[in-house]
This record gives C-alpha cells, structure tokens and sequence, in this order.
C-alpha cells in the first residue's frame, strides 16, 4: 500500500518510514479543519503546533498510523528547537517513578509500566513517541488517575477535596450529562447495566480533569513546552473533555487538537464524521484522516467477557 497524498512529501518521507495509509479511499492520508471546511498540509500541522502552548493528540490506541504520526509531530516539534513534554493518558499518575526510573531504557519501559498487562496495545507502537520526546531533551509525565482514586470516585466515595479538584462539584449542563451517559453507553456496545454509567460519567470527569492538570502544570513552565497530551479521542474532543477543563483552570492559554481519525467504506463527506461524536463535524481544530486498523469484533469480545464475569 501506498500513502494517499495530495500535498509534497513532508519532512518525514526522508527520515522515518511514513504510517502506511490506504490509497484506495479519498480521505486516507488528508488533513482538514472543520472551522474553515478547509484541506490543511503537513506543514500547516507544524505551524498551528507550534503556534500553541498545549498540543492534544487524540488516538484509536490500536491503529499504528495514529502513533506514527503523534511520533511525526513530536519529532517535528523537536526539530524546530522546541522540547517538548510528552504527557500521557496510558500512566497513571502515581508511577511516575516508574517512568523516571527506567526512562533510559525504553524498549524495557513498557514492561516497567505494565504497559500491556495493563490491556493497552503493544508497547513498540508508542515507543517512537516517547524516544521522540527524549531525542529533543523534553520529558514524559503519566497523566491518568490512579487506580485507587479512580476505584473511590467510581463508588462516589472520593471526598470534597477530591470533587472541588477535579470539578466534581460543579454538576454538567443537562444535555453534556447526557451526551457523555450515551457515550459510555456506545463506547461499551450497551452491555453496561445501567446503574455502571453514572459512576463511569463521574470518573471519565475526573479522567479528564487530571489530565488538564498535568498539562497546565507544564504550561506553566514555557522553557519545557509544548506540553503534547496523548490519549484517546474522545478525551481530546474541543467541545468537552480535557480542552474544557483546562480552559477554565488555565484561561487564554493557546490549544490545539488533532483528531486523528480512521476513514469509513462510503464515507467521503469530512463533516459526516462529526456523527460519531454526536456533532454537526468532528468537534476537533484539525482531523487527520488515516486507514483503519484491522481487530476483532471488540463488542462481541466484551460481551463474552461480562457473561463470564457474570457466572457464578
């Protein structure tokens, strides 16, 4: 397969191998911004990266064009002198130690963290990110919430301290209650019961929330930045999620997120992926449009997996 290209090789075509997009769909390979309507290049992604204090690159975590090209940017950050602070929604928070204690040796890091073990996709797709960030002098931060705090606001026994920090307090406007609910619900093939997805609203909340704390933290300290968030899609939508949070605990500070999204058979419309998100176009500042990575059918997976669970 080849990449499906309409602009000049970018930077990459003489360095690393570039993520092998399909050819035969007329999204694969270009990079909109639903804004303007407008087709952006490779170069115009360097420049609005760069022009931003916080970068937010939202991933399907098994497509390995989605870690390519978070590698991309962070390798074209560097090459324009920036360090860059590489955060990531994969580490919980409190195995930072983790990471600084085994950060020069990163082939052995994923076994470190328990990166698989863990249920995340094989370590070597996310290697290239991070040696990105180290190659550049920046730094890797965990930027989840640890499993024991994340187990208390589950069981909404996390505390007012907890609830004033992450925003626990403030309850959502109706429909955004709703919308996330819906999401939860979508994003576990409805095989949740329903008295799961309020505690699931409550901690995907908090999720997002100490991630933005993460980021403003290095936002604060511009001779590190970029700070270049890495997490799932959903968590890097503008509309909601961990642009929202850090917006209002950081105002004025510029961000920018890029979807990085697998096209669909059919589907050659860009703003028509925004009904995936609930939303007239995809609630990003730049889509990236790639292949599709090839996986199981995941909700007959997790089905078979609640009816063993279920078992007495």
């Amino acid at each position: 397969m080849t990449i499906a290209l309409f602009w000049a090789a970018p930077a990459w075509a003489e360095q690393p191998p570039p993520p092998q997009l399909p050819a035969d769909h007329p999204l694969a390979g270009k990079v909109w911004e639903p804004a303007t309507g407008k087709w952006r290049s490779p170069q115009d992604v360097i420049d609005a990266t760069l022009a931003a204090g916080i970068v937010m690159l939202g991933e399907t975590h098994d497509n390995a064009d989605h870690h390519a090209l978070q590698a991309w940017v962070v390798r074209e950050l560097a090459a324009a002198g920036r360090r860059p602070v590489v955060a990531l929604e994969m580490v919980d928070a409190d195995h930072q130690g983790d990471i600084d204690r085994n950060i020069g040796d990163t082939a052995a890091l994923g076994a470190a963290l328990d990166w698989e073990k863990r249920g995340w996709p094989d370590w070597a797709l996310y290697r290239p990110i991070v040696e990105a960030a180290l190659a550049a002098r920046g730094e890797v931060k965990a930027a989840n919430l640890p499993q024991e705090l994340t187990r208390r606001i589950a069981k909404g026994e996390q505390g007012a301290e907890v609830d004033g920090r992450f925003g626990l307090d403030q309850p959502l406007p109706p429909a955004d209650e709703k919308a996330l609910a819906a999401d939860i619900r979508e994003g576990h093939c409805n095989l949740l019961p329903e008295k799961a997805v309020a505690p699931m609203v409550r901690v995907q909340r908090a999720r997002d929330a100490a991630m933005a704390e993460v980021l403003a933290d290095q936002a604060s300290r511009p001779e590190a930045g970029p700070a270049v968030l890495i997490a799932g899609a959903g968590h890097v939508r503008a509309d909601r999620g961990v642009p929202v949070r850090l917006g209002a605990m950081v105002p004025g500070i510029p961000m920018l997120t890029i979807g990085f999204m697998e096209v669909e058979s059919g589907k050659t419309k860009p703003a028509a992926y925004g009904e995936g998100f609930g939303a007239k176009t995809p609630p990003f500042d730049l889509i990236w449009f790639t292949g599709r990575a090839q996986r199981d059918d995941q909700c007959a997976m997790m089905e078979k997996h609640m009816q063993k669970k279920a078992k007495p």
